[in-house]
């Protein structure tokens, strides 16, 4: 369980979190979703303790956590492999350099995560050597391997063509049925986001507006948060 509440964060004088209010049950998989600049990815980082909120309390159960950024943020000079270890080891690669016990214990992880995303025969290549959708895959991987118990995941289809969006999309419903970690995504590609969340968050201006299932943004009858999904997601034609 995550609770914040009256969380402010800002970057000089602007404010970018303004009062957020947010409560996370454990193993469901949220969407947030609002316009560019609302703080979607500052809240993220926020919830994940990686930016400190100037006010506001973040109420954590003791959970581990992990963050795949929006840009992957792949070690450029690592393999995929080193790149994917790379929590479970608190960043002590290669993991060739390792005794002989714990290189074996990290390689089964590894090596498991990275044939379920798909990545089995470009784990000794560098992230340059790998297409685009491949590198998500590998920033999937990374965020998954020490099955944290919450997982942020910051826009994972972002900058990938249909098919590799889909591919992304179902290896996060396939992996979270292995262990059942706190998921939020945050995705505007909103045709493929809802229908695969039990839960929706929505963000605006720096807060929140919504949080309801997909049935109940449905009955949403007017205004901005409306507008903003009905442009991207036929909300009378699901189920």
């Amino acid at each position: 369980m995550i609770r914040a509440s009256g969380l402010i964060k800002k970057f000089g004088d602007k404010e970018v979190l303004k009062g957020v209010d947010i409560s996370l049950e454990p193993g469901r998989v949220y969407g947030l979703i609002g316009p560019s600049g609302a703080g979607k990815s500052v809240l993220l980082k926020t919830l994940a303790g990686i930016f400190p909120p100037e006010a506001g309390v973040i109420e954590r159960d003791h959970e581990t956590m992990s963050l795949m950024f929006q840009e992957g943020a792949l070690f450029d000079s690592m393999t995929v492999f080193d790149n994917t270890a790379f929590p479970l080891v608190d960043g002590r690669v290669p993991v060739a350099n390792l005794s002989r016990q714990e290189k074996a214990d990290v390689t089964e992880k590894v090596s498991h995560i990275l044939e379920r995303v798909g990545l089995k025969d470009a784990a000794f290549k560098m992230p340059s050597q790998i297409s685009g959708g491949m590198r998500k895959r590998a920033a999937l991987a990374r965020a998954l391997v020490a099955k944290p118990q919450v997982v942020f995941l910051d826009d994972p289809t972002s900058g990938l063509d249909p098919v590799s969006s889909n591919v992304i999309m179902k290896l996060i419903r396939d992996l979270h049925g292995e262990y059942h970690p706190t998921m939020v995504l945050v995705s505007h590609d909103l045709r493929r986001l809802l229908p695969q969340v039990e839960e929706i968050i929505s963000m605006f201006d720096g807060q929140v507006i919504f949080q309801g299932n997909l049935d109940e943004l449905k009955g949403v009858p007017t205004g901005e948060l409306r507008h903003f999904v009905s442009c991207r997601f036929d909300l009378g034609s699901q189920p």
